[in-house]
């Protein structure tokens, strides 16, 4: 999120470039396209969930999920372990989930399938809201590796999904990156001496061989995990589709056009339920339901319109590659972030090899700001495609890199990410200021609107745990769970005060203007 703050205020970048940005960031991002890049995550043979579906819908779900990725997949797993009623009309299920397009095919299965917090934004969060609040963000972050790892296992998916925990090296490259990272990381360990136990500095000769690192400044080690997104989250769905047969809906390529709130039985549609308040229209059909969480991430602008300039699509691009042919199998033991003076770049390594290599926003066009407010997947940026088609073979030893036997991109794809204007998710329970629909706030039983969304990239730490809390939320208040909540971070919690506060403007303040005035 500081990348986006700080190019929508860079004078260097065109003020007309900038600007436009932020229109499209205040714009509607609209549902997702049909039109794409081609996912490496997506290339292998899938799951097919249309012979669960039927591609038909049900009349109306005590919930209904919008989007299908990883946040998706907590929400109904936490639901239909807590809240399933032996259903015996499939018809009228627990959970309902619709998909635009195929399943996961959003940014959870474009992502770098990364699971690791670096700490690094600890000193920032303490000097912003004290040493307290930022050891829960930071715990609630670190919690992922565990709880993902665990999912994985204890639902036989840790083969499949190549689910693994690994070292993260951080390398910077320049002296003063490297000095900065030191002084956050003695900031992290002094707040947070258990946690940092396995948090390693490297510098000059003490950065091992084995990183084949040499170039960098210095390296922070520490612990991570990676798995393969996409298999994660459909062997989850699959696994609640056998589970819940009755209780668990999923329908693909179904675009949500519209929402409408009916508050009162007269004005409900014949033959349905006056407690399914939300009627949800799409592709000509209409479908009711008593709670609607909206999943969508970079798109959710689209039906919710006051969460615009607040959560915004930013657009990333990745690509999966073949490494040098001296480069050793490091899948089993490290994942990488290389951070330069300007922007950062990230690394996973599949056990077939495959280097799974994402990031150089800032090598797009206008220094990034072109792929910022962008919710479309369908393009490729080709000065990011350069960096990252060359960058590897810089970065490590070259040495120990070696040569690379014929074309070294496998595929080169983006993914449009859900990034908020003060860079933390937003989680909660929405108030019609938000929505425009007509629900009473202070009945959250007879139908409320919920969002789990703006991950700011940074999904595979936050994503899973938000949804675990947003679905314990909605159980609370219907009187199904006293779980306590007390771990979730109040920060990333939906509140008047937050919309009020947590919105970009929507014109650019050009300081260089003000400075030529002043001259």
């Amino acid at each position: 999120m500081a990348f986006a703050q700080a190019q929508l205020n860079n004078p260097t970048i065109p003020v007309l470039e900038r600007q436009q940005a932020l229109d499209r960031i205040h714009g509607n991002p609209g549902v997702p396209k049909e039109a794409t890049t081609s996912s490496f995550w997506l290339k292998e043979p899938r799951p097919q969930f249309a012979p669960k579906s039927l591609h038909s819908l049900p009349l109306e779900a005590d919930v209904l999920i919008i989007g299908s990725g990883i946040t998706a997949a907590s929400i109904a797993y936490t639901l239909l372990q807590n809240c399933t009623k032996g259903a015996t009309d499939p018809l009228r299920p627990a959970v309902l989930m619709l998909e635009a397009r195929e399943v996961c095919s959003g940014a959870t299965g474009r992502n770098g399938g990364h699971i690791i917090e670096t700490a690094d934004e600890y000193a920032d969060l303490a000097d912003q809201l004290g040493e307290e609040a930022a050891r829960k963000i930071i715990r609630f972050r670190l919690a992922h590796l565990r709880e993902m790892l665990g999912v994985a296992e204890e639902l036989g998916l840790t083969e499949a999904t190549q689910a693994r925990e690994v070292q993260f090296l951080n390398a910077f490259f320049g002296d003063e990156e490297w000095k900065s990272a030191k002084e956050r990381l003695q900031r992290f360990m002094d707040g947070m001496p258990e946690e940092s136990k396995e948090w390693i500095a490297y510098e000059g000769d003490s950065i091992p061989e084995e990183f084949k690192l040499s170039r960098a400044s210095g390296v922070i080690a520490g612990p991570a995990g990676a798995l393969w997104p996409y298999k994660f989250v459909t062997g989850i769905l699959a696994r609640l589709l056998d589970d819940y047969p009755l209780d668990f809906r999923i329908v693909d390529h179904t675009a949500v056009r519209d929402i409408t709130y009916y508050s009162s039985r007269s004005f409900f549609p014949k033959g349905r339920r006056p407690e399914r308040n939300f009627t949800i229209y799409m592709h000509g059909q209409t479908f009711c339901a008593q709670h609607v969480i909206h999943c969508t991430n970079a798109h959710v602008g689209c039906l919710v319109p006051g969460l615009r300039g607040r959560i915004f699509p930013v657009r990333g691009q990745m690509c999966a590659q073949t490494p040098g042919d001296n480069f050793p199998l490091q899948a089993e033991k490290h994942s990488w972030l290389f951070n330069y003076d300007r922007g950062f770049d990230y690394l996973t390594q599949l056990p077939s090899r495959q280097m799974m290599f994402g990031g150089g926003l800032s090598k797009g066009e206008h220094q990034g700001v072109a792929d910022l407010g962008v919710s479309t997947d369908h393009e490729i940026s080709p000065g990011i495609e350069a960096h990252l088609s060359g960058a590897l073979s810089t970065i490590f030893d070259p040495e120990a890199w070696g040569p690379v036997q014929g074309d070294p991109i496998q595929a080169m794809w983006t993914g449009s990410m859900g990034f908020s204007a003060d860079g933390f998710p937003w989680v909660g329970r929405l108030p019609r200021s938000v929505t425009g629909r007509a629900t009473d706030d202070a009945k959250p039983n007879a139908g409320s609107e919920w969002v789990c969304a703006g991950f700011c990239g940074e999904g595979m730490v936050q994503a899973w745990l938000s949804g675990k809390a947003l679905a314990t939320m909605l159980l609370k208040m219907d009187g199904r769970s006293d779980v306590d909540l007390s771990w979730f971070p109040e920060q990333l919690q939906v509140t008047e005060e937050r919309i009020d506060s947590a919105v970009l403007p929507e014109i650019v303040y050009d300081l260089s203007a003000e400075h030529q005035a002043n001259l």
